[in-house]
């Protein structure tokens, strides 16, 4: 009842009582593919008057108007429709990877609870604002741990995953004629500016390489295709080199099988290229976005020594002489911010304008006319400046984001200590650093980083031995291929912990991965079919080979 309560007052509108209704019928009947039916088709992404409307699709539920964005309570009812279905449990694995995983989302939930108190933060300010995501996290993992217990969701999560990203697809081959894009600079077929999809639309894929249900038929064979067409139209770069890293991974793990999984790589890369090559100004496109800007950003990345007036990243990146957080070294001061705002409750844990490409260097105002594939809007020149200050702008904050750790090690700067000048997101309203790990280490201290790093690690451990199982199927080695994914994506931005959408699936994924109930097996393998089954049967030994 909370949950619809709060969706009809967050949407307003005939579709908000619409969504009121179905999205907690929903989440009750089928916990898992409900929440995860959500965090596929919803764009976390802000309307600006230039987006079009498939970027920022289903952004109500992701980024509310309210406190608490509608994706949490729906992931509650979720998690408490899931756990009704094992409870009680006789006998849970605490001491294992599952029990790992959920110790550290927990821990995370904590440290940055305690952080936010400990600068003066209210309980309410510091949950929702700081832990809400590492919240979402731990009601990812205890979803996801609970798949073994939903044999109705084990049925039909793999095909309404498929489905709903080969209809963005569709919908994004339909938009792009018309204009409704995401940034003209990069591409006339930039759609979809959430990097979240994409990630999926990889793990899905990868996931199918060396799924032993895989039938040549039209269903895995569009998917196949859909699923890498949707990663090269998001024009992400990091999910771009984390997917190569994967695939790569994946072959090696798994090399004894390595036919099928080349012969399916093989017929997508093919049909895919054709398409990129076909689609008029494709093919440039995706080749200034991957090798391009790479050059041109690593060429202009160099100028620490006062910048020319034409980098805007890099004009005001000069920490040295305006903060001067290594010769000062004083973390007493540097986090006296914190002292002097404000700590009301400001809304969503969001930080405004940190990864809209309408607040990065160059943006141009409202779209006033559609940009048509082959004739793009901006000129090459401009376009390739733009990536190249991006890049440039990440590059930056590395630095920058450093030098303030080491001059405050211990202690950070504090989670509600304004942003520092001379990094990229200048419009935020928090420190915001396109680095999880710096990120989280100014806000929070060293701790958080820290498990940050161990939840992954444990993560990836779990997930390479699922890769290597013969027996996984699509949804075990997609929630695998997802979890490998992630930590280089979170090298380029804070995603874990300025997002709703990350943190879920991942947790999620992971929990997939490394269920801690193994109890009432009999109960668990007289359910659903044999390729079902093989998600319980073979979680034993994938836990004891992850450990």
């Amino acid at each position: 009842m909370f949950s619809a309560a709060y969706v009809a007052w967050a949407l307003p509108a005939p579709v908000g009582l619409l969504l009121a209704v179905a999205l907690p019928l929903l989440m009750l009947r089928l916990p898992l593919t409900g929440i995860v039916l959500v965090a596929v088709l919803a764009q976390e992404i802000k309307p600006n008057g230039r987006f079009g409307e498939l970027t920022t699709l289903g952004h109500q539920l992701l980024i509310s108007t309210g406190k608490i964005p509608v994706v949490l309570p729906l992931a509650l009812t979720a998690a408490l429709a899931a756990g009704a279905r094992w409870w009680p449990a006789r006998r849970p694995q605490l001491w294992s990877v599952g029990g790992a995983l959920l110790g550290l989302a927990a821990a995370l939930v904590g440290v940055a609870t305690v952080a936010g108190l400990l600068h003066g933060q209210s309980v309410f300010s510091a949950v929702n604002q700081n832990a809400r995501p590492f919240v979402l996290l731990l009601l990812g993992l205890l979803l996801g741990m609970s798949l073994r217990w939903l044999p109705d969701d084990r049925k039909v999560l793999p095909a309404t995953v498929g489905a709903a990203l080969t209809l963005l697809l569709v919908a994004a081959a339909i938009a792009i004629p018309f204009g409704e894009i995401a940034d003209e600079r990069l591409s006339a077929y930039f759609v979809y500016y959430d990097s979240a999809l994409p990630a999926i639309a990889a793990a899905v894929f990868i996931g199918m390489l060396g799924d032993a249900g895989w039938r040549w038929d039209w269903r895995h064979m569009s998917l196949a295709v859909a699923a890498p067409l949707l990663v090269v139209i998001s024009f992400r770069r990091s999910v771009w080199l984390a997917v190569l890293v994967v695939v790569i991974a994946a072959l090696l793990v798994a090399w004894l099988r390595w036919r099928p999984m080349i012969q399916r790589l093989a017929f997508a890369g093919l049909v895919v290229a054709v398409v990129v090559f076909a689609a008029p100004g494709l093919a440039a496109d995706v080749g200034l976005r991957s090798a391009g800007s790479f050059e041109l950003g690593s060429g202009a990345a160099a100028p620490t020594d006062g910048s020319p007036a034409t980098s805007a990243p890099v004009e005001t990146s000069a920490p040295v002489e305006t903060s001067a957080p290594v010769e000062t070294s004083a973390p007493v001061k540097t986090s006296a911010p914190v002292k002097t705002s404000a700590p009301e409750t400001s809304g969503p844990a969001e930080t405004a304008g940190a990864t809209r490409p309408s607040e990065s260097p160059g943006s141009p105002g409202p779209r006033t006319v559609s940009a048509t594939p082959g004739a793009p809007l901006p000129e090459g020149n401009e376009t390739a400046d733009h990536q190249a200050a991006s890049t440039t702008g990440h590059l930056t904050d590395l630095r920058i984001g450093w030098e303030h750790v080491r001059a405050n090690f211990w202690t950070g700067i504090g989670p509600l200590a304004p942003q520092i000048a001379g990094l990229a997101a200048q419009n935020a309203e928090r420190i915001y650093v396109h680095n999880q790990l710096l990120q989280d280490w100014l806000r929070y201290g060293p701790a958080a980083p820290l498990l940050v790093v161990l939840f992954f690690v444990v993560a990836a451990l779990a997930a390479l031995a699922r890769l290597r199982d013969p027996e996984s199927d699509l949804v075990t080695r997609s929630a695998a291929a997802f979890c490998l994914i992630v930590p280089p994506c979170l090298m380029t931005a804070p995603f874990l912990s300025e997002t709703s959408r990350w943190p879920l699936v991942t947790g999620v994924a992971a929990g997939i991965l490394a269920p801690i109930l193994f109890d009432r097996r009999r109960h668990d393998q007289g359910i659903g079919s044999a390729g079902s089954a093989s998600v319980s049967d073979e979680a034993d030994g994938a836990e004891r080979g992850a450990s």
